[in-house]
């Protein structure tokens, strides 16, 4: 793990990522738009995840056991939620994330796969990505004036 200090002061922050393919169903390419996400508990010691950016996914941020308990986080609690397959009940735990200059405090699912960034974390980001294989994936802040800006 990495010590990652608080560049909260620095301006035009974005998030880089690339996009990878994950598999392939027939004729249809499974694109996973991925990030680099700096993560800490309460230790503050920050190790680098590689997430997919989920927008399916309405929470912020996902994680499985073994990095949870890497980074010694503490739990929260469980939450309810709602897949695909079915509904199921989640540890939910608290981390630090460092997002586009800013440490933020996340609540945290516990899941069984690999590491996701959802929606919740995605709120006043633009986000773009071109699906293709080594495709770039950017997170950038909103303007402040963004929402005016819209019809």
């Amino acid at each position: 793990m990495a010590r990652l200090g608080n560049s909260a002061g620095r301006k035009n922050i974005v998030i880089n990522g690339i996009v990878r393919v994950k598999g392939q169903e027939g004729s249809i390419i499974l694109w996973e738009p991925c990030i680099e996400i700096a993560v800490a508990g309460v230790s503050r010691e920050f190790l680098t995840v590689t997430a997919t950016v989920d927008t399916g996914f309405t929470g912020m941020l996902a994680l499985p056991g073994d990095i949870i308990r890497e980074l010694d986080l503490t739990r929260h609690g469980v939450r309810e939620v709602d897949l695909a397959h079915g509904r199921l009940t989640l540890p939910i735990y608290g981390a630090l994330v460092s997002w586009l200059g800013q440490l933020r405090a996340v609540p945290v699912h516990q899941v069984d796969g690999d590491p996701l960034a959802g929606n919740a974390l995605l709120t006043g980001c633009r986000l773009t990505v071109d699906f293709r294989s080594g495709g770039s994936v950017l997170i950038a802040p909103l303007r402040p004036d963004a929402d005016a800006a819209a019809p």
